[in-house]
């Protein structure tokens, strides 16, 4: 088993503001417990949680204490976008109106590589058999 960790899970654990903050913290735990296997965030997820978090003014320290975190997490693995996911990650886009450009690289993401889970509160997710959302 495997679970790529998608931007609303990710905002949720770091913001106790967020209503599903408290859904996270518990996933959190499963997470470190090795519930679901290895753990993976790719370089798309980690752009799309940065750039959310600047736009809603969190101070920049905090942001790098995020990213930092994320990035030497030694049980967190990172997928780099290729040409091929990327591509696909097009036809995936052109097919939904519902998931962002970076959702629909986790969905090629997790075909691709055969990750069975995604941790999120995104229930656009719900809709691809082959990946079961994590909540």
């Amino acid at each position: 088993m495997s679970l790529i960790l998608n931007t609303s899970f990710l905002i949720a654990l770091n913001d106790s503001g967020d209503h599903k903050h408290e859904n996270a913290l518990a996933l959190k735990s499963k997470i470190k417990n090795k519930e679901f296997g290895q753990c993976f965030i790719s370089d798309y997820i980690f752009d799309e949680l940065v750039t959310f978090l600047r736009a809603k003014s969190i101070p920049d320290d905090k942001i790098n204490e995020i990213g930092d975190a994320l990035l030497s997490d030694p049980t967190i693995e990172r997928f780099n976008i290729d040409e091929e996911i990327f591509l696909q990650s097009w036809e995936n886009f052109k097919k939904t109106s519902r998931l962002s450009f970076t959702d629909c690289t986790i969905i090629a993401l997790a075909k691709k590589f055969g990750v069975k889970n995604v941790a999120s509160f995104d229930s656009d997710f719900d809709k691809f058999p082959y990946i079961e959302r994590i909540e």
